[in-house]
């Protein structure tokens, strides 16, 4: 040490460093006897220097309570929907958020919404450690598979949204987020036509999951039940790479030139769709549009005077990490967890939706 240099040296700093050092040695752990005997310090110093170092996420309490060891940074994966939908971007965002603040190693692949890369993705987490394995996949019959595959490497699942069998499942409760918002569009419908519509049109999804299809009849069941419409249903469905929800609301709308109509979109990109659709045919007067997610682009949209989407439910996915990987810790520390886990939903109207901060405060 060069001469004088100890002058400025910070001696709380520097004994901190010293237990630190301890856990370099090979032992599986230190306790505060070791610091007291080692290190000469008296037993609340020492009692106080492990619990910073534990408060900082250095150390950890071995599971029987007796010392502290490293602590070790959990390997999860997350298996996710997609790179390209803004829902799915703010759900993931969290969780790779909450994820690091809490020293875990997260490894993330995306599905595309294909078999062969799903199930490559898996493959590929599973190959590399993981401990434990976030799924988020839409496809109920590829969910079997996955659940396989993880029970053969011994890895629990967290699903995200879409049953996993065997997996705890945490997200939101599809059909009640559907019934508020039929329920929340039949009310303005309510303020806006009196209750009368010629025609409430689905816009649906082919080989939708048990899950999709109970937001869905969530969302005819809460419109029915408050403006007691009996009249048509048409579910139009939508072909991610062919049959956008723009071009299928611009056909419809061509056909259909008179009447008030109630689009009820699964998720917040059909339903932006539908709504650049309804204003290129200037038909926000006779149309009103809903979704589902509550993404920023949808509350802004909300908030225009020349959108038709009038109401939206907010899923908040961008509080998922943070209730997320608790669930996660405490399965990864062999504890019981509940399932499922609902983040409770929230309707978003022209009047409420700039108070989007104080709504999901409070899931």
């Amino acid at each position: 040490m060069p001469k004088n240099a100890g002058r400025y040296v910070i001696d709380a700093a520097a004994r901190i460093l010293d237990v630190w050092e301890l856990f370099g040695h090979e032992r599986e752990t230190v306790g505060l006897s070791n610091v007291m005997k080692e290190l000469g310090m008296v037993k609340s110093t020492a009692f106080r220097f492990l619990r910073t170092l534990e408060n900082k996420g250095y150390i950890e309490r071995v599971p029987d309570g007796h010392g502290y060891r490293k602590c070790r940074r959990r390997r999860v994966g997350l298996l996710s929907l997609t790179s390209t939908l803004p829902f799915v971007a703010e759900v993931e965002q969290g969780i790779v958020t909450e994820a690091e603040r809490n020293g875990m190693h997260l490894s993330i692949r995306h599905g595309e919404f294909d078999r062969t890369k799903t199930l490559r993705g898996v493959d590929e987490l599973l190959s590399s450690g993981v401990e434990l394995l976030l799924v988020y996949n839409s496809d109920e019959h590829l969910s079997h598979v996955i659940a396989d595959r993880c029970a053969q490497r011994n890895v629990p699942i967290v699903a995200i949204t879409f049953p996993v069998p065997g997996a705890s499942l945490f997200g939101v409760n599809n059909y009640r987020a559907g019934l508020t918002g039929g329920e929340g569009l039949a009310r303005d419908i309510q303020g806006r036509w009196r209750g009368k519509l010629d025609l409430v049109v689905v816009l649906d999804i082919p080989g939708s999951s048990p899950a999709q299809q109970a937001r869905i009849t969530g969302m005819t069941e809460g419109l029915q039940s408050v403006t007691g419409y009996t009249g048509r249903l048409l579910h139009l469905h939508i072909d991610r790479r062919r049959r956008t929800s723009d071009a299928l609301i611009s056909d419809l709308l061509q056909s259909e030139r008179a009447g008030r109509i109630a689009v009820l979109c699964y998720n917040d990109a059909n339903a932006m769709g539908a709504d650049d659709a309804v204003i290129a045919a200037k038909r926000q007067a006779q149309v009103v549009v809903l979704s589902q997610g509550g993404t920023e682009a949808v509350r802004k949209r909300i908030g225009r005077s020349d959108s038709a989407i009038r109401v939206a439910v907010a899923h908040f996915p961008e509080r998922f990490g943070s209730r997320l990987i608790p669930v996660v810790q405490r399965i990864l520390e062999g504890q019981p967890v509940a399932s499922p886990i609902y983040i409770e939903p929230a309707l978003l109207t022209r009047a409420n939706c700039r108070d989007y901060a104080k709504l999901a405060a409070a899931v």
